[in-house]
């Protein structure tokens, strides 16, 4: 596979991604000194109209987190249910455009509130005692600028290259179940800026964390790594 190796960047010179005919994704986790050590692996299949329809997770560590996950979805397309080998791990309940998430146990875990197909905040934590709301301020190219909890913004997203699509929103079909994947950030950003934050158990200064990319031979992102996470690199395979 040929790759080109950039940072993020907006030159109109490169080329568009062509994503739209993908119909599965391997998504890998590396460590970065020796990426032939995989920490877990992650593959989507699509259908045609790109929701996702099965997940295989593959923990090369601890075996017993692996699983293989197939979605339904409601007559808009929107995702109704996670079944994770064989039983129903997540039950999503809609109204208008509003989604509450339900675990294996029965438990509201989180709710999401949509605007049309963007989606403008949510909560997380119902099943502790610790529940956060996360609202997203967006661009005008739909893009994900920053997210604020209760009283003020905490982490800001800087220099998106609007020619690159980030790989995990080719998942956004099943979001709501794997928020913490970014599935809703549409292209990718070079700047991630964490706000100060001083709590009970622990401390934050102001950070900048940069984002460096690699792409294949069809421009698409084939490589993520970034200065949060210094010990791993994220790596996608495209069929």
């Amino acid at each position: 596979m040929g790759l080109l190796i950039l940072g993020c960047s907006s030159d109109e010179g490169i080329k568009s991604t062509t994503e739209g005919n993908v119909t599965s994704l391997k998504y890998s986790l590396k460590l970065k000194n020796d990426p032939s050590e995989i920490i877990y692996i992650q593959e989507y299949s699509f259908d045609r109209q790109g929701r996702v329809i099965s997940e295989n997770y593959t923990n090369m560590g601890n075996p017993q987190y692996s699983h293989f996950s197939t979605f339904e979805y409601d007559d808009n397309g929107r995702v109704l249910k996670e079944i994770r080998d064989g039983e129903v791990f997540f039950n999503v309940i809609w109204l208008n455009d509003f989604a509450e998430v339900y675990n294996i146990q029965n438990q509201k875990i989180s709710e999401f509130n949509f605007r049309g197909e963007t989606l403008a905040d949510y909560k997380v934590g119902f099943n502790t005692d610790n529940i956060q709301t996360k609202n997203l301020n967006y661009d005008s190219n739909q893009n994900i600028i920053s997210i604020e909890d209760e009283t003020e913004i905490y982490v800001e997203f800087l220099d998106y290259d609007l020619s690159k699509r980030n790989p995990l929103n080719l998942i956004k079909s099943i979001g709501i179940l794997r928020i913490d994947y970014k599935p809703f950030f549409k292209h990718i950003f070079g700047t991630e800026k964490v706000h100060p934050f001083v709590g009970d158990d622990y401390s934050q200064p102001l950070s900048f964390y940069e984002y460096s990319y690699k792409f294949d031979s069809e421009n698409r992102v084939y490589q993520i790594e970034n200065e949060k996470s210094l010990i791993y690199i994220e790596q996608f395979n495209y069929e």
